[in-house]
């Protein structure tokens, strides 16, 4: 008698814990979410207006704001609000994000009280030291400076660059260039969080073991009151697309950039993507799982099962308010740089001439909708979703939803995302020995651009 593995259960319906929301007469929007059995609550407070809105010239000031806003307040310096947080059991951070910038803490449930004047302090007049100015600007330019020196960020960061016009937010890093990050000071850096301060509606968001109308008076009595709602930024165009000549069907343009002696070849290739406020977002979550996410996906299934070209390939998109990018992404061995890159975009096209059969779609369902629920056993996920929706302008239901909308996708709705993503200008960077690489790329029918070394860049 042989034994026969069993196949997988049928998942369990999860809902995802109700929202309670109140707005203040300032108009702080306000969100509980009380989550039976989580002591451990979590304070999130969102400000809208991130990283954006920023021009070339101040690229990097968002997220530099962030770094220092837990330098401490007009009561506390850095070391004293760690010591004041710590005694409530808690530690504070901050962090700056493409729509917005999030002040948030876990902590016991009942100590919320003392949290929140803590984030209020550093919200309402963080300190921003001048000496902490300089150390931070000093740490991101070391990371420039180290992300050169990597073939994988070198490669993602030049990618970017090709697929957005110049003076879109989304063409550059969030945390800014050595120019503007260069050109960072306390004043600007102050002028930034006064804009912050009045750039739309700010959100509270509170998750655990907590009781929704006690929650809502204890952030009614704290200085997080003050906050007001005004008029939302003047919006901008963060996602507009390169006009760069892009090449043609027969002899698409390449961007080299030259590694000398580099045995390896970073490949990537880009288009702009889809909003997170799409209408065929979660077809799209679908279209990458079935490309590029799962481990049996199309490239990772061909690139590295079938070909043997490297140790693994993806593909996605990364969702943001505006038009995120889509990238595919993998490294090979310098002699396979043209078979794989040659591999890598037959996939991406066979997206749309191939269908995804009924397997691929259940396997890409079964991981989504599978995997959903894991990522929300304890309060600061919950509360982060929450305000990743909020930020972009969706409402907490709409992740009760996710399950039953990643169900109700259909081939078609995938397959219209492959067509819109295929018509699309597609955008192509390698990092890799010119020397080795460039005549056979020209070969395969490349047009090849060669930059210098990617080291020096």
């Amino acid at each position: 008698m042989s034994a026969q593995r069993p196949g997988p259960g049928s998942p369990r319906e999860y809902r995802f814990p109700r929202s309670v929301e109140h707005l203040t007469a300032n108009g702080l929007r306000i969100i509980v979410l009380p989550m039976p059995a989580r002591p451990l609550a979590s304070v999130q407070l969102l400000l809208p207006g991130g990283a954006a809105l920023e021009t070339a010239s101040n690229s990097g000031l968002t997220a530099a704001l962030a770094r220092l806003l837990t330098e401490g307040g007009e009561r506390h310096d850095a070391d004293q609000l760690v010591e004041a947080s710590e005694l409530l059991g808690a530690k504070i951070g901050a962090e700056a994000g493409w729509e917005s910038v999030v002040i948030g803490a876990s902590l016991p449930a009942s100590r919320l009280a003392g949290i929140l004047d803590l984030v209020a302090e550093i919200a309402l007049a963080p300190r921003v030291p001048e000496r902490e100015v300089d150390r931070v600007k000093a740490l991101r330019l070391a990371a420039i400076e180290q992300s050169q020196a990597s073939p994988r960020a070198r490669a993602s960061e030049a990618l970017i660059a090709e697929i957005y016009d110049e003076p879109s937010a989304y063409s550059r890093p969030m945390g800014g260039t050595r120019e503007s990050v260069a050109a960072i000071s306390r004043d600007t850096l102050m002028e930034r969080h006064a804009l912050l301060l009045g750039a739309g509606v700010p959100t509270v968001v509170v998750a655990g073991e907590i009781e929704a109308s006690a929650v809502i008076r204890t952030v009614e009595s704290s200085p997080l009151a003050q906050l007001r709602a005004s008029a939302p930024a003047a919006p901008t165009t963060a996602d507009a697309p390169s006009t760069g000549g892009a090449g043609t069907a027969a002899a698409p343009r390449l961007l080299l950039l030259d590694r000398p002696g580099s045995v390896q070849s970073e490949l990537r290739i880009g288009k702009v993507g889809r909003s997170r406020l799409d209408p065929l977002f979660y077809a799209a979550l679908i279209h990458s799982e079935v490309l590029g996410g799962l481990f049996g996906s199309r490239l990772n299934r061909v690139l590295r099962e079938e070909k043997g070209y490297t140790y693994g390939a993806a593909a996605g998109f990364e969702f943001r308010r505006g038009r995120g990018p889509f990238t595919a992404r993998t490294a090979v061995e310098s002699s396979v740089t043209a078979p794989a890159l040659v591999e890598a975009r037959a996939q991406i096209a066979s997206m749309t001439s191939q269908l995804p059969s009924d397997d691929e779609l259940n396997a890409a369902r079964q991981y989504l909708r599978g995997t959903f629920p894991l990522r929300f056993g304890s309060a600061s996920p919950v509360a982060g979703a929450v305000a990743g929706l909020v930020a972009v302008g969706l409402e907490p239901s709409e992740l009760d939803r996710f399950q039953s909308a990643i169900d109700a996708v259909s081939g078609g709705e995938v397959a219209r995302v492959a067509a819109a993503l295929d018509a699309e200008a597609e955008r192509i960077v390698v990092v890799g020995d010119a020397a080795t690489v460039a005549a056979p790329l020209r070969d395969a029918g490349f047009a090849v651009e060669v930059r210098g070394d990617a080291r020096d860049a």
